[in-house]
């Protein structure tokens, strides 16, 4: 482990505290998940407004799996990666055992569970970070409840808790778009990954249905600046998720040219990247339409590649 601010090494206490030999920060944990988001040193007030938002939406979220077995837990598992499969998602060739089993693997925003889950069901040496508390706390008791392992810490993308080329895999899915910048977590995925690592990352992309439809929708609704259609996304991309006055603070959209040059930027290498298809269904308006007047099987038809996800696949050269 690795000091997230000046990437001192970690001497830890007693009681779930860690001491930075470095800088001396200390960080401390809550119901055994270690906490490495530094209130006193950083703006506490837009910490805590951006936690509020992901941590109530993964509490919204996740309650129907905390309320499972295992063995309901292992079904829910299964039926994740036949979903993933059968969408064709571009990093699915990693989702096997022979792949991952033994081997260490970052998971930037483990959000919900169900890809630590997935991956610690591999048998990699899962380890989930998450923005949010609930989720990094929601994904360990599902992993333990589950019969796996796997470790979870609260910490920012931006500011990583590791050391240096720490992982063989890291994988982040709709996550650091919604970062204050994304290029800095980038870097921070290249730094922590073995050289000859490979990271998947996906990212949202700008010319796709669904987020051209945000884009449309939020001028019709008055918001014809850049600065005015920023934020009309920012509250409304994961509107479903509000509680009460909280809401997304950041989401962008990048295309496929943008999301390359931040990967090169950051230093890697054997950059590919595909984007996902968009089912007829999920496709606004459209969508609701074929579901009035068309069979079902109809609106599980893709069109593509126009989905609301770019994901790339590279590589930490070996040095």
């Amino acid at each position: 482990m690795a000091c997230p601010y000046c990437k001192g090494e970690l001497t830890f206490l007693d009681e779930g505290v860690f001491e930075c030999n470095k800088c001396s920060i200390k960080f401390s944990s809550s119901f055994g998940v270690p906490v490495f988001i530094n209130q006193i040193s950083r703006a506490s007030i837009e910490v805590d407004d951006r936690s509020d938002f992901w941590n109530q939406g993964w509490e919204k979220r996740s309650s129907r799996l905390l309320a499972m077995d295992s063995h309901s837990l292992l079904k829910e598992r299964d039926a994740y990666l036949n979903y993933l499969k059968k969408e064709e998602y571009p990093s699915v060739t990693i989702f096997s055992e022979d792949k991952l089993r033994g081997k260490s693997f970052l998971n930037i925003g483990c959000g919900g569970g169900y890809e630590g889950l997935l991956f610690s069901g591999f048998g990699a040496n899962y380890v989930g970070i998450d923005f949010s508390f609930n989720a990094a706390h929601f994904t360990t008791r599902l992993i333990e409840r589950a019969g796996h392992r796997g470790t979870t810490y609260q910490a920012e993308a931006e500011y990583l808790p590791f050391k240096n080329d720490s992982f063989d895999f890291v994988y982040s899915s709709g996550v650091l778009h919604h970062t204050p910048n994304t290029q800095e977590t980038l870097m921070e995925v290249y730094r922590v990954l073995r050289p000859g690592g490979e990271a998947i990352i996906g990212l949202y992309a700008t010319f796709s249905i669904m987020f051209l439809w945000y884009r449309l929708h939020a001028i019709l609704r008055g918001n014809v600046t850049r600065k005015a259609i920023g934020s009309w996304m920012n509250s409304n991309t994961e509107g479903d998720w509000k509680v009460g006055s909280s809401e997304n603070k950041w989401t962008k959209t990048y295309s496929k040219t943008e999301f390359i040059r931040l990967m090169e930027a950051a230093k890697f290498s054997q950059i590919e990247v595909e984007q996902t298809q968009q089912q007829i269904k999920n496709i606004p308006l459209i969508g609701r339409l074929t579901k009035w007047a068309l069979p079902s099987s109809f609106g599980d038809l893709k069109i593509g590649p126009f989905g609301s996800m770019l994901v790339i696949k590279c590589i930490k050269h070996a040095e």
